[in-house]
């Protein structure tokens, strides 16, 4: 879309903002759909960046820093998601 660092920045923070709460339950059909949100987030990240719109860092995990947002991101995935896969897997098993 022919924008800045800043711009990438803007759109990174933006869609991890957006699908953080998005959780795995196993690779189905489903995933399919996961990875159109996805897509569309990402896109949607982009527009909002290149208007110079980005999430702040007083909202949820997003950081002034991208590097620090994406290291949260990755201890919710890595360690917060531990309670959060047994519950998935315990719903599943019981079903």
């Amino acid at each position: 879309m022919g924008g800045s660092n800043e711009h990438i920045v803007f759109a990174a923070k933006n869609m991890i903002a957006n699908i953080t709460g998005m959780i795995c339950d196993g690779a189905k059909p489903s995933c399919a759909l996961k990875i159109a949100s996805s897509v569309s987030t990402a896109t949607l990240s982009a527009v909002m960046a290149m208007e110079n719109e980005v999430v702040s860092s007083l909202e949820g995990i997003i950081d002034e820093d991208i590097d620090q947002t994406i290291r949260n991101m990755a201890l919710i995935g890595n360690s917060g998601m531990q309670e959060t896969d047994r519950m998935v897997l315990d719903i599943m098993t019981k079903k």
